[in-house]
């Protein structure tokens, strides 16, 4: 069954995101993984994830997430996971209309 993976931290700010994604870069798609959003949230950040299942989500975060952390000195705080019900991508969701690198949405 597909999850969604909510992550939200009020302790990283933009700098430290982005040298957590030169260490987990967003241009490869890892096994399972669906949908990626992130967004800004006064001095933190909220991230929805959506993944094929459960496993392929911890496998993720084992071989992925938790290093990264580890390298950056930052404590790993477990997202909230919650079982998809529906998912639905409507036509206008395309990657060339919506797909906005991170630097291009801080500066908007």
């Amino acid at each position: 069954m597909p999850v969604m993976a909510i992550y939200e931290r009020q302790d990283v700010s933009s700098e430290l995101y982005n040298q957590y994604r030169e260490l987990v870069p967003l241009d490869a798609a890892p096994p399972g993984a669906l949908v990626h959003a992130y967004a800004r949230e006064g001095s933190g950040f909220v991230t929805v994830d959506l993944w094929e299942t459960r496993a392929s989500l911890d496998r993720f975060i084992a071989q992925r997430v938790k290093p990264a952390c580890r390298t950056l000195g930052v404590e790993f705080v477990a997202p909230r996971i919650l079982e998809v019900e529906t998912f639905r991508a409507t036509p206008g969701a395309t990657v060339q209309k919506h797909l906005l690198p991170f630097e291009e949405l801080a500066t908007a």
